[in-house]
């Protein structure tokens, strides 16, 4: 069987990549880790934070409806102080917080404080007062 004549002898084909391209997609995939690996580690700090307020939320909350059964002659405990804040809040506090004093306290992985704290107890005319420092 004989071949046609204008097909070469030897043809060449290419398939795959080449060294270059492969080294060029691996110093590009460093470059975006190298990016995006310091966005991961601060994530971890935005979710406590976010956290935290979250649980600043929920405390107001409780301390609004703590005042609202009172008035209504439920004669829950008044909110005073960090114990009575946290056996306001349904189900109590999260895991790492800790009522001591007034305030509620959490100890971050990022090393933060978070407070939360009743700056003005609960009356039977007025909701207790919060603030927060983080």
């Amino acid at each position: 069987m004989q071949r046609p004549a204008d097909t070469p002898r030897h043809q060449t084909r290419s398939s795959g990549f080449t060294l270059i391209e492969l080294i060029m997609v691996i110093v590009l995939l460093g470059i975006l880790a190298a990016v995006a690996a310091p966005k991961f580690a601060d994530l971890s700090s935005e979710a406590e934070e976010a956290a935290a307020a979250g649980l600043f939320s929920a405390a107001q909350s409780a301390a609004a409806i703590n005042f609202a059964a009172n008035r209504a002659g439920k004669g829950l405990t008044l909110i005073s102080n960090g114990a009575t804040l946290a056996a306001a809040l349904d189900g109590g506090v999260p895991n790492g917080w800790t009522a001591s004093g007034n305030t509620l306290l959490h100890t971050g992985k990022n090393g933060l404080t978070y407070t939360i704290t009743v700056s003005t107890a609960e009356t039977s005319s007025a909701k207790a007062q919060l603030t927060h420092n983080w």
